[in-house]
């Protein structure tokens, strides 16, 4: 009898079994994406949470610039609303003063006018009366008093301020040198009309002067 090849002669060699599970590696790598994947949301979360606040920071800060810049453009309108109401009212004024100014000055050379007009009527008067006084007078002095008159006339109107009877004898005294300083006052004395006697100074200074007053009177009113 033949031997015949058995199983048990030759055992078939059993297939080795693999160390690494397929679907276990799968799972696995499954996982671990997973986590990854989880990773990156809690990422991408906190950025947006992140962008967010930065966001909301932004806008606050916008809309505090915008309030901001409308709140000086107010500013700006007042400004120049008030800068118009003062230059009108400068110009109101500078038209009121030029005005003032222009009423002052045609007051004033109104008054001018009317004051020229007053003096040369004085003067007018005042001449006529000294005329008819020493037109009156002349009847009545010597032709030697009419003279002094005369000539102390003159010499007191080219000295405004007046003079001392000394300083009108001397300048007589070169005409006549036979006059004296008496004769000289008598005859000022007798025409209180066109000579007065003014004192001047204070204390021993003090000194009497004779002046020219025929422009000063005028014509009794009636």
């Amino acid at each position: 009898m033949e031997v015949s090849d058995t199983d048990d002669d030759y055992p078939m060699a059993r297939k080795k079994p693999r160390k690494d599970d397929p679907t276990a590696a799968l799972k696995e790598e499954n996982d671990s994406l997973r986590c990854q994947l989880e990773a990156y949301k809690n990422e991408v979360d906190l950025v947006k949470v992140d962008l967010k606040l930065e966001l909301e920071q932004k806008d606050k800060q916008l809309k505090m610039c915008q309030q901001t810049l409308q709140g000086m453009q107010q500013q700006l309108l007042d400004a120049k609303r008030k800068q118009g109401e003062e230059e009108l009212r400068v110009l109101e004024l500078q038209a009121r003063l030029k005005a003032k100014q222009t009423k002052e000055k045609q007051t004033k050379e109104k008054e001018t006018k009317e004051g020229e007009e007053v003096k040369d009527k004085e003067e007018t008067e005042g001449e006529v009366d000294t005329t008819d006084s020493l037109l009156l007078l002349s009847s009545k002095l010597s032709e030697k008093e009419a003279k002094l008159v005369g000539l102390i006339s003159i010499f007191l109107h080219v000295h405004p301020f007046g003079a001392g009877v000394d300083y009108i004898w001397s300048y007589l005294q070169k005409l006549d040198p036979t006059l004296r300083t008496s004769e000289v006052e008598t005859v000022m004395a007798r025409f209180p009309s066109m000579f007065l006697q003014e004192l001047s100074g204070i204390g021993a200074n003090m000194e009497r002067r004779w002046v020219y007053a025929g422009y000063k009177n005028t014509k009794p009113e009636l």
